[in-house]
């Protein structure tokens, strides 16, 4: 009987564990947002810049590590103490777009299950992973870079 209590009581101690290192994360967070690019040139490609912006630095116990956002998923870098960013690149459709739809016959429906602002945030504090949902990320303006100049 008294090793059930002993295991119950050590599953209220992590379940409580896990609530403090998401609270504190969430209470260090000062934004999440995301920005789309685009580059000048088609073959060059688009995507989505993911960032988390902290208030402070992570201590040592905690690692951000990756992120699925609109069902893109991309790895965490750390690019100052306080910045983490993801870059999710966006594949180019082969979806057939024609004025005459006998000629679109064979596309595949998009993929729009989430195309939502929620994004996954995962990470891990003394090697237990966790998970953190934000509903709604902001969106910043795109960047469009320049296509190349021309060579005269």
């Amino acid at each position: 009987m008294k090793i059930i209590i002993a295991f119950v009581f050590l599953g209220f101690i992590s379940c409580s564990t896990s609530k403090e290192a998401i609270n504190s994360l969430t209470q260090n967070i000062e934004t999440v947002y995301f920005q789309k690019w685009t580059a000048g040139l088609e073959e060059g490609g688009s995507g989505i810049n993911f960032h988390v912006v902290l208030k402070q630095p992570l201590s040592k116990d905690y690692e951000l590590e990756k992120v699925s956002f609109q069902s893109h998923p991309g790895i965490l870098e750390k690019i100052s103490e306080t910045e983490y960013v993801a870059k999710l690149n966006i594949t180019r459709s082969d979806m057939i777009l024609d004025l005459n739809p006998k000629d679109e016959y064979g596309n595949k429906q998009p993929d729009i299950q989430n195309i939502s602002n929620e994004a996954l945030v995962f990470f891990n504090v003394k090697s237990k992973k966790h998970m953190l949902l934000f509903k709604s990320v902001k969106e910043k303006p795109m960047i469009a870079y320049p296509s190349v100049k021309p060579k005269n």
